[in-house]
């Protein structure tokens, strides 16, 4: 059982992140377009891409605010897993765009121990499933290979962040980490049947 304590500082860091995904997006997108880096790197950022931008991700973001909490922590994920795929280039992404990775591993060590075996389910869902997720036909592989389907991806993703509407008066909604919890439980629990 995790304390009141990691709860708390779970609900704060996720309320901060909530407001800062769609910035976090754009090293995503950066990484995407960014051919100094290695094809499985930018394949990675553009799978973290299509799952934030799908409407069938583990917690819809039809659910309101709780539904780009997966989000958030898929982009964490993939952000980690970016720089160990990208060599010296995406290590240089740490430099770039220090605001995104600054606090990167103290994030995913919170993010372990409030969600347990959550973020472990999403993290090898993340590693089996998200090469293989398409958006509107197209695939991580596709994105990053066709310069006109990565134009179109980058576009949708300046839709999401111009229609994203989570700032800090609306991240406070988040009043307690159970119901984090128990949205990713039952998405397990729907995933094992």
């Amino acid at each position: 059982m995790t304390s009141e304590s990691t709860e708390k500082r779970f609900v704060q860091r996720i309320r901060e992140l909530l407001v800062s995904l769609p910035y976090d997006m754009k090293v995503l997108f950066e990484a995407i377009s960014d051919e100094n880096l290695p094809a499985e790197a930018r394949q990675m950022a553009a799978s973290a891409a299509i799952s934030c931008l799908s409407p069938s991700d583990p917690i819809p973001d039809s659910t309101g605010l709780l539904g780009y909490v997966d989000d958030v922590v898929v982009v964490r994920l993939a952000l980690k897993r970016f720089l160990e795929l990208g060599g010296e280039e995406g290590q240089s992404y740490r430099e770039r765009f220090v605001e995104q990775f600054r606090s990167l591993d103290e994030d995913l060590a919170l993010l372990k121990a409030y969600l347990g075996e959550a973020i472990d389910w999403i993290q090898n869902r993340m590693e089996k499933a998200l090469l293989k997720a398409k958006y509107k036909g197209k695939d991580a592989r596709t994105y990053v290979k066709e310069d006109e389907a990565c134009v179109f991806l980058y576009e949708e993703g300046q839709d999401f962040a111009t229609r994203y509407d989570i700032d800090d008066e609306s991240a406070v909604k988040l009043q307690n980490g159970k119901v984090v919890v128990d949205a990713f439980r039952r998405r397990m629990a729907q995933g094992s049947r």
